[in-house]
């Protein structure tokens, strides 16, 4: 079986492949670059659904929060322009990144994965969880695809 990497610059286009079938870019950019804005708030807009909200664009970096439902997550993939991490806002994730193995994450925790490696988050809470991504604006997502 061959594997084929597929590239992905386009932050609707990933999150509807990660499970967020619902995603609209009008609301995903509606909280860009505000001053302030909370996670209460965001909820109060938001609902406690599935969804995406990217507070933070420039030239040199992008932040996104992200809520997702338990069970759900990303595909494996990898970013090979920059570092990427996340600051654990609500709930519990696991990661999987590629040479570490699996480890469990929740609120407060930061997580940090290099350039070029592998990795896979999956929401593990018993209510929906929040993660805020920081990572390379409009950063390339690469996926393993199998050829049969």
């Amino acid at each position: 079986m061959k594997k084929n990497n597929i590239i992905d610059s386009d932050l609707e286009s990933v999150l509807r492949g990660d499970g967020m079938p619902d995603v609209d870019w009008d609301t995903l950019k509606k909280y860009e670059n505000i001053t302030n804005i909370s996670l209460k708030q965001l909820r109060e807009d938001l609902g406690m659904g599935s969804w995406a909200a990217r507070t933070t664009f420039n030239t040199n970096y992008q932040g996104v929060v992200i809520q997702q439902q338990p069970g759900e997550g990303n595909r494996k993939h990898n970013h090979p322009e920059a570092d990427e991490n996340w600051i654990i806002m609500d709930g519990e994730f696991e990661w999987w990144i590629d040479g570490q193995g699996t480890m469990k994450v929740k609120t407060g925790d930061i997580v940090n994965v290099a350039k070029g490696t592998w990795h896979q988050i999956t929401c593990i809470s018993e209510t929906p969880a929040v993660r805020y991504a920081i990572n390379w604006p409009d950063g390339a997502h690469i996926y393993e695809e199998n050829d049969e």
